[in-house]
């Protein structure tokens, strides 16, 4: 909502929670998902999987510019999102895609800085999201980096109320914000670097993209927990 009053569509998909008791609920089931290590298995890289469902001979690497500018958009919009709440233990088992190029995050068991994992990135870029836009030196990074940056400094004009917010869920039993809500609080407001001008942000979320893309050890760990589940 906050990114489309500044005119930012960036094809996030939102799915409903019910709630049905203080440790149950229902999810809302996003039909033709599927995580992004079956797509690698699968089809060997994203493209590939864009190709077989969205092929359009004669576009940028044989896809259909919209599903591809969608894949963009999403993942700018979940890079910024996983970062400023802290969404923890992003392997590939936990984030989506959907043939029409939306990227979705699921499974939020670590939030507000929690990870299982040690040395987490900021955000889970994977060289294989990178080379799905076609690389580092492509315009379609380019433009994936720009559209952080927007919808960073969007979130930081609105940082008070998203602080807001979120100082009203302290008492919805969410074990990893009651636990000291003043510390968690105060983790998610640096996070928004509001000490910082709009172009020193960009700068900063820009240094941020970069840890990420180059983090050795998420993709080390993500070979372990491919051999973990293989062992199951």
């Amino acid at each position: 909502f906050l990114l489309k009053r500044v005119n930012l569509d960036l094809k996030l998909t939102p799915y409903r929670i019910l709630a049905t008791g203080p440790r149950d609920g229902m999810i809302e089931f996003v039909s033709n998902s599927s995580p992004i290590s079956e797509v690698l298995t699968k089809h060997g890289s994203i493209q590939e999987y864009f190709r077989a469902h969205s092929p359009e001979p004669g576009a940028p690497f044989g896809v259909r510019p919209d599903v591809l500018a969608t894949f963009i958009k999403s993942l700018a919009g979940y890079c910024v999102i996983t970062y400023l709440l802290g969404i923890g233990d992003r392997h590939l088992d936990n984030i989506m895609l959907l043939p029409q190029g939306n990227l979705l995050h699921i499974d939020f068991g670590f939030i507000f800085g929690q990870d299982p994992k040690p040395m987490p990135p900021p955000f889970r870029l994977a060289p294989s999201m990178v080379e799905a836009m076609g690389g580092e030196g492509h315009e379609n990074f380019l433009r994936f980096k720009r559209y952080c940056c927007q919808a960073y400094n969007c979130f930081r004009g609105h940082a008070n109320l998203i602080l807001t917010l979120l100082g009203l869920m302290v008492d919805a039993g969410i074990k990893d914000l009651a636990a000291d809500p003043v510390m968690v609080l105060g983790k998610v407001e640096e996070k928004f670097r509001l000490d910082l001008n709009v172009e020193q942000a960009e700068l900063f979320f820009l240094s941020l993209v970069n840890d990420s893309m180059n983090a050795l050890l998420p993709e080390i760990l993500e070979r372990v927990h491919k051999f973990a589940l293989m062992r199951r």
